[in-house]
């Protein structure tokens, strides 16, 4: 009997060795998960310098934020109009010109129709103003008056005291001696003075926004796909694929939150509106474009619309009747939009659960405001399907090509968006040989877009 061949670790012919016989050979695909799961683990710590490192930085450029966040808006509303028109051989800028002035032209022919309507509800408003705050001072006292002999847990002011509280009157007369003094009177007339500069400020710098806003928006609507040229030459070739798939999804969910938000407002503005006059509420017009206005915050927006067509219901004489009557209006507006008009027009663009809304509209509105508000749906958005992206591909190992599938299988493509699908064409005119877009981006074409890792 031969001897028994050693157990032990072989040398094989080129020097390697391997396991012994017997051993269980570790898994490749578990080897290569824990190896990008490293990877990620890494690349989210990098992300989080990062992104600490951006906030400073958009914290110390705050001023520029609000126009460019306007020319963004812009841009995603007219540029599928600019890119159609483009694909039937008219110049971009040209074409950026016309969608400007149809724009222009629907703005005023709307102005022409609803301005003199409009004109004259508020006139009676501004006439009926008077003995309106008296029917709501009044209503105000009598709540207050009640809060204190029912013992409410919260005491309601009177309408005096809401009045001392948010008028300077009530603060001229710094030692409570019931008389102002000429040194008084200089303090108030200087506190007057710097609220009304604060308040110039603010006004001018809403027009500067207004007017920059459309400027930058014009010249990006132009140069857009100059743009998206640079933008994929400069983006190293093994991560091309990524970003311009997620570019993609990204400009077709934002782009579609906007349009959506923008043309449901304008739907739920007039519905409301015609929902008033059918309840025979006064100024009802102006009730309609506030509740229209302030639908373009999703979930909380239309119940603040609804809050000046009932306080205009208890002040017009109208009662409690006319006020359920205003809320019954504005919930059956709310059922008609949430059930069928926005899921057709926004196209399913974000896909976020209503719990996650109302959080990332806590968090917009407590930090930056209004803009906040407007903002935090699309940041989440954004948010969710970057960190989307990065799980199924990086961890989960899922080529490229099934996550743009099933993107594709789960959203309805929508055409013109600011990022084109990878192998699309650029534009609908290709550059000329020696121009500066074809300079700019001679590397970037010179290979197909990767599709996998």
């Amino acid at each position: 009997m031969g001897k028994p061949e050693a157990s032990g670790p072989r040398v094989t012919t080129g020097g390697t060795t391997s396991p012994p016989e017997g051993a269980p050979v570790p898994s490749t695909s578990m080897v290569e998960r824990i190896r990008r799961a490293g990877m990620v683990c890494w690349a989210v710590c990098g992300v989080a310098a990062v992104v600490v490192l951006l906030g400073i930085i958009v914290y110390v450029l705050r001023v520029i934020w609000p126009p460019l966040i306007l020319a963004g808006a812009i841009v995603f509303l007219l540029n599928p109009i600019v890119t159609r028109l483009q694909g039937r051989h008219i110049p971009r800028a040209l074409g950026t010109a016309l969608s400007y002035a149809a724009v222009v032209a629907v703005v005023v022919l709307v102005g022409l129709l609803v301005a003199p309507l409009a004109t004259r509800q508020y006139d009676d408003l501004a006439e009926e103003w008077p003995e309106l705050r008296e029917d709501l001072e009044e209503d105000v006292n009598n709540l207050s008056e009640r809060s204190e002999e029912d013992e409410w847990p919260i005491r309601i002011p009177t309408w005096q005291e809401l009045e001392d509280q948010f008028s300077a009157e009530g603060t001229a007369d710094a030692d409570d001696d019931g008389t102002i003094s000429d040194e008084e009177q200089r303090d108030r007339f200087a506190a007057q003075i710097s609220t009304a500069r604060e308040l110039a400020l603010k006004v001018f710098h809403v027009g500067i926004i207004f007017v920059i806003g459309p400027i930058i928006a014009f010249y990006l609507l132009v140069d857009l796909p100059h743009i998206r040229k640079v933008f994929r030459s400069l983006v190293p070739y093994r991560a091309r694929g990524d970003s311009m798939v997620v570019a993609r999804r990204l400009s077709t969910a934002i782009g579609g939150y906007f349009r959506g938000q923008l043309a449901v407002a304008i739907v739920v503005g007039i519905m409301s509106s015609i929902g008033m006059l059918l309840i025979d509420l006064p100024f009802w017009l102006i009730v309609g474009m506030i509740a229209g206005l302030f639908n373009m915050i999703p979930l909380i927006g239309p119940w603040v619309g609804a809050v000046p067509g009932i306080i205009i219901a208890f002040t017009t004489g109208g009662g409690t009747g006319k006020a359920i009557a205003v809320a019954v209006v504005m919930a059956i507006v709310q059922q008609i939009d949430n059930h069928f008009i926005s899921p057709i027009v926004m196209q399913r663009a974000v896909k976020l659960h209503p719990a996650v809304v109302m959080l990332a509209l806590l968090a917009g509105g407590t930090l930056a405001g209004f803009f906040g508000l407007l903002l935090a749906v699309p940041a989440t958005a954004t948010l969710k399907i970057v960190l989307g992206h990065v799980w199924r591909h990086f961890v989960l190992g899922e080529p490229l090509d099934e996550i743009e599938a099933r993107w594709e299988a789960e959203d309805t493509r929508v055409t013109g968006g600011v990022i084109e699908k990878i192998g699309d064409e650029e534009s609908a005119t290709p550059p000329e040989p020696g121009s500066e877009d074809a300079a700019a981006t001679a590397a970037a074409d010179e290979e197909p877009v990767p599709t996998g890792p």
